[in-house]
């Protein structure tokens, strides 16, 4: 479908003023709020083709027009400008990466808060699965003779941590032995994470991507239990939205680096069909992080866009650093 200059310019004003205001806005009106120099017949004829072109439909008996899903989506892929950010944001943004982290989960939980304080919308950040990732060193902690502590500490930093429970006594002298057992073959390359995995008796969930999300509430706010009891289901279990954002991005197209959006309709489940989700995806050990906010269909994507799009930038230095200073102390 080619869509002209002409219709590109009308759709563009019909999409930005629904986005300030979330009113329809007729004709005359637009010609008045964007200078645009064409007559009020002629947008008329305008909004009717792109209507035509189910880009932009009416609502009751109002002449006005507002943007349909199909003209969102042309918006965001042709027509959006994604808005560079203040000097006020970028400072606040930086301020946030410049201290020290050591640790990735402080660096994607700091970003999930970050995201959620610049939109007011729900952070969501996804640590990479981690499956192909080494184990650096492993602690077993005593708590008592049936029961202990496993921390994991990955390679890129990342750190696990694990309840363990003995069908027999085990001291916590023997707990040491094992441990340091353990650490000596991770050292020396005698074991693999699989095989640390049986000895420790995980389970393989535990090595998966951490899901860390800010503001949930947000997707509730003004909604009434029946309206969202399908997202209701789906927000009550961590390992339910970190599946609902993982397969979104497995199933959808997307170029890494750029800023992606996915409408709630796309995510299939009841109840977020008046949301978007915004986000960029990251990449560490070859394997594919998300860096988004989840807020309402109508809100500011060039805006948000740009902030999701510094803040990503910001995290993949922040993870080189990490991944650098860890090969300088393994040499």
């Amino acid at each position: 479908m080619v869509v002209n200059d002409r219709e590109k310019l009308v759709l563009g004003a019909i999409i930005d003023f629904y986005l300030l205001s979330g009113d329809t806005i007729g004709s005359r009106a637009l010609v008045k709020k964007y200078n645009i120099d064409l007559s009020s017949a002629t947008i008329r004829n305008v909004m009717s083709d792109l209507e035509d072109m189910g880009f932009v439909s009416k609502t009751h008996t109002s002449s006005g027009r507002i943007p349909t899903d199909k003209g969102y989506k042309f918006y965001l892929e042709e027509l959006l400008k994604i808005e560079k950010i203040s000097r006020e944001e970028q400072a606040r943004i930086n301020s946030v990466y410049e201290i020290k982290m050591r640790e990735l989960d402080s660096v994607l939980r700091k970003t999930s808060t970050l995201l959620s304080k610049l939109t007011n919308y729900v952070g969501i950040v996804i640590e990479p699965t981690q499956r192909k990732e080494k184990i650096k060193k492993v602690e077993l902690i005593h708590i008592d003779d049936y029961m202990a502590m496993a921390v994991i500490v990955m390679e890129n930093k990342s750190v696990r941590t694990k309840k363990i429970f003995f069908d027999e006594m085990c001291s916590e002298d023997e707990l040491i032995k094992l441990s340091q057992k353990i650490n000596y073959e991770i050292k020396n390359h005698l074991i693999e994470s699989h095989e640390i995995e049986k000895i420790i008796d995980f389970v393989s969930g535990e090595v998966e991507g951490k899901l860390f999300w800010e503001n949930s509430s947000e997707i509730f706010k003004n909604k009434q239990v029946n309206e969202i009891s399908d997202v209701l289901d789906i927000f009550s279990k961590r390992q339910k939205i970190k599946e609902l954002f993982e397969d979104a991005i497995k199933f959808k197209p997307f170029k890494e680096g750029d800023v992606n959006v996915i409408f709630g309709e796309e995510l299939a489940v009841k109840g977020l069909e008046d949301y978007s989700f915004v986000y960029s995806v990251y990449n560490m050990d070859n394997s594919p992080g998300i860096i988004g906010v989840m807020g309402p269909k109508r809100m500011s994507y060039s805006k948000t866009m740009g902030l999701i799009q510094h803040v990503t930038k910001e995290v993949d230095k922040v993870i080189k650093e990490i991944s650098n200073e860890g090969d300088s102390n393994d040499r």
